[in-house]
């Protein structure tokens, strides 16, 4: 058995004024999933650069993390697509919109058009209530402090 790729990524809680977070809808070898917009960091890039562009290509929504920005959340997770296996530790920005955005996605990777099934915008109350998998667990209580003007822990998490 091959040893898991180890892989670094930065994503995005991005929040519109109604409080809604943005969650992609895809699928992997396990099953469906809702998860941030983001994905890997690529060669001298770090997590918020990543988090940043992949928001970018895979919503069409520009914004600005700023560079001194801390994450939200570090979170560990082990998935696999196309019989290769990740060991991935994420690092969650946030991000809140002035005004409502469109979801247009315009560069996605062959990998995420493979996987991508759609895109939905989200209240507490529905993440909270919902029987579909959330990635990362903890975004509910996440999302609820920080929209109680409240900062998550930002401790690592496994």
């Amino acid at each position: 058995m091959t040893e898991p790729v180890l892989r670094v990524g930065g994503r995005v809680l991005l929040v519109d004024p109604d409080g809604r977070v943005l969650l992609i809808h895809e699928r992997i070898e396990i099953g469906e999933h809702w998860l941030t917009p983001g994905g890997g960091v690529e060669e001298d890039e770090q997590p918020r650069h990543a988090a940043v562009r992949e928001t970018l290509e895979e919503t069409g929504i520009a914004l600005e993390v700023a560079d001194d920005a801390e994450p939200v959340l570090v979170t560990r997770r082990d998935w696999s697509w196309a019989g290769v296996s990740y060991d991935q530790t994420d690092h969650f920005f946030v991000a809140h919109l002035t005004a409502s955005a469109d979801v247009v996605p315009h560069a996605l990777t062959e990998l995420e058009r493979q996987t991508l099934i759609g895109h939905r915008w989200w209240t507490v109350d529905e993440l909270r209530s919902t029987a579909e998998t959330i990635e990362p667990p903890q975004l509910v209580d996440v999302l609820t402090a920080l929209l109680a003007g409240r900062a998550p822990s930002g401790e690592p998490t496994a």
